[in-house]
């Protein structure tokens, strides 16, 4: 799969080596920020791209201005006469994404929770909550939400 979806839309416009050229160009966003672009649509003077970056293993994450410019510094290069209208998709974090065993047992500290009354509110039996909370046992995204709005 190329990171430009609908790159044929292109076809018209760019030479095999150009599509090639910027195909490699656009896999290296890909690589180093997890960014993708979808080409929306073509006309003999404007592009219209989408850039959507997506969940990096660095936690950061580029502004909406630089995504545009990058996706336009991107294009420019192929389609230099061409008016690159750009629309954004930034990566938003889910904010249970914060929660490991060192921040469930913080939490509990804090708010002055044990597991037993987890147990007991939840309906989940003690031997996993403890597990969790000691970092025995791994937490799928489903747990860690559950704890995130429990303790927050």
């Amino acid at each position: 799969m190329s990171t430009i979806q609908d790159i044929e839309q292109l076809e018209n416009y760019l030479s095999t080596e150009q599509l090639i050229k910027l195909k490699k160009a656009a896999d290296r966003h890909a690589m180093q920020s997890n960014i993708g672009f979808k080409i929306q649509s073509v006309s003999d003077k404007a592009i219209d791209v989408e850039i959507i970056q997506a969940e990096t293993p660095s936690g950061k994450y580029a502004s909406e201005a630089t995504l545009v410019k990058r996706t336009e510094d991107l294009f420019r290069k192929s389609l230099p006469n061409f008016k690159i209208n750009v629309s954004t998709e930034t990566f938003l974090a889910s904010p249970s994404s914060v929660v490991n065993a060192a921040w469930i047992d913080k939490k509990m500290q804090e708010k002055g929770v044990r597991i037993k009354q987890i147990a007991f509110e939840t309906g989940i039996d003690r031997e996993s909550i403890s597990d969790w909370v000691t970092g025995k046992r791994s937490m799928s995204q489903l747990v860690k939400a559950m704890f995130y709005f429990y303790l927050r």
